[in-house]
């Protein structure tokens, strides 16, 4: 086992990588799951109480919270947003619309699962002597429940929570690396967002890894992937991929 972790240090040092930074949401834990069961619970709910085709109900509440996220980013708040625009199209059905805005903040009150394989990779990565740092997007009080409920806090040395209202950029990772002590072209970064997490790390400078089925979300998809991206079907899959990049 020893040879093992020392194997991983080995890797690490001949790719001139000092530090792995990793994304939180749909890398390390499954959070797009929770916003799919209750938005299907929302559309079911008010299809149901307003004769409403579903199809209808849910084409109008995607295509709405898409808009919202590129105007609002990650708040919680948007969804107060998204179903008041919900209302003004379902004319004639507000009022089911409206007070059924209960559902969807469900989102924000769940445990979520951690991914398949996630803190083992995280643990023998920390048993190797690795240093690690997290850079998530989202409400803070979300994320500091999500992380101490999962223990995956135990794992980072930095964690940077970039603000809700705007977008994760090249900024927020290099708040990351900086406060690690490093240069970004000595990082590994690790996320399943190509918009959020891969293009941004690869124009700082640092190596990539895309965990490409990570989320549901096709925003999270678009965007032209760096050429020296390395790609990933499952985070278990990032030790053994450490020996073939180059």
């Amino acid at each position: 086992m020893d040879r093992f972790y020392q194997e991983i240090g080995e890797n690490l040092n001949r790719l001139g990588v000092k530090v792995l930074l990793f994304d939180l949401d749909d890398t390390l834990i499954y959070t797009g799951e929770m916003f799919i069961k209750y938005m299907n619970e929302y559309v079911e709910v008010v299809a149901q109480e307003t004769g409403l085709p579903r199809e209808q109900v849910d084409e109008c509440l995607k295509r709405l919270n898409d808009e919202e996220y590129k105007a609002m980013g990650v708040n919680p708040a948007r969804w107060g947003v998204v179903v008041s625009k919900v209302a003004m199209e379902l004319v004639g059905h507000e009022d089911s619309v409206l007070k059924n805005l209960s559902i969807l903040m469900k989102i924000y009150e769940e445990t979520p699962r951690l991914r398949s394989g996630a803190t083992a990779v995280l643990e023998i990565l920390k048993e190797a002597g690795i240093k690690m740092a997290l850079v998530t997007h989202a409400n803070v009080e979300w994320t500091q429940r999500k992380l101490q409920s999962t223990g995956l806090a135990n794992y980072f040395e930095t964690i940077v929570i970039v603000d809700e209202n705007k977008h994760k950029s090249e900024e927020d990772w290099l708040e990351a690396v900086d406060k690690m002590g490093v240069l970004p072209d000595e990082c590994l970064i690790l996320g399943d967002n190509l918009g959020g997490d891969i293009i941004p790390a690869a124009n700082i400078g640092a190596r990539t890894m895309w965990l490409h089925n990570g989320s549901t979300w096709s925003v999270y998809r678009t965007g032209t992937v760096p050429e020296s991206t390395f790609h990933l079907d499952e985070i278990t899959q990032l030790l053994s991929a450490l020996g073939r990049l180059r």
